[in-house]
């Protein structure tokens, strides 16, 4: 679904950041990308959408080059995308949220949405349709963000440290919601995640990026114990 062709990116000409990824995930498909601080793992993500003030290289989504796209176009093209941190607007509603996400819908197809984006996330079981956004926890913030992008249908997430500055507890139910959702609503995920557990267990592949470059792959079921996850992030690297 998604190729990037020897992106090289940065957000000065002197400084790029990823130097010359290839990048394919596939249908059907999760890729994880993990890696220290400062690799480049949000940059490679902002790439994607056209987010980097200087990229080189050629993305291409669904047989599609999306490398010059803006960023609204790449999103209508049905690639929704979790900013890290979760992204809304504080002083309007839960619900002013959604219905600004989904600006492009009618009554009735926003009303689809929301029933279906409603069964994933308890922040919806909990009458706070009405309650301004600020108000909420943090875990619910990232419930409303991810709903946000969600509103949209698109068929490729790409979620960008979903799990930061949330709770064991928000974690697990964040992730709960994350195997619904790929099971019913999108094709496939690039995730870029710091917790590296989660990131194996919900990958079907996971890439370690290295300052801006591609260190290592691996499928995510042959790093099934801690030796094999330190030998992953520790061992030699070709």
């Amino acid at each position: 679904m998604l190729s990037l062709k020897n992106i090289t990116a940065g957000y000065t000409k002197e400084n790029m950041i990823l130097k010359g990824i290839d990048l394919t995930v596939n249908e059907n498909e999760v890729v994880a990308i993990v890696g220290q601080n400062g690799s480049g793992k949000s940059t490679l993500a902002k790439s994607v959408m056209n987010l980097v003030p200087y990229i080189e290289g050629k993305i291409i989504f669904n047989d599609f080059d999306i490398s010059k796209k803006e960023t609204p176009s790449i999103s209508k093209s049905g690639v929704g995308f979790f900013m890290q941190g979760g992204r809304i607007f504080p002083n309007l509603t839960v619900e002013e949220n959604l219905i600004f996400a989904s600006n492009d819908l009618n009554k009735k197809d926003y009303s689809e949405r929301l029933n279906s984006i409603k069964t994933y996330f308890e922040l919806f079981n909990n009458g706070r349709m009405n309650i301004q956004a600020s108000y909420l926890s943090g875990g619910e913030q990232h419930q409303l963000a991810l709903s946000m992008v969600l509103m949209q249908k698109p068929n490729f997430l790409i979620l960008d440290e979903p799990s930061a500055g949330l709770s064991p507890a928000n974690v697990k139910s964040l992730y709960n919601a994350l195997y619904k959702i790929k099971e019913n609503e999108v094709n496939s995920i690039l995730i870029i995640e710091q917790n590296v557990n989660a990131a194996i267990e919900f990958s079907n592949r996971v890439i370690l990026l290295q300052e801006g470059t591609i260190a290592k792959e691996e499928l995510s079921k042959n790093l099934n114990s801690s030796e094999k996850i330190d030998e992953f992030f520790f061992g030699n690297f070709n």
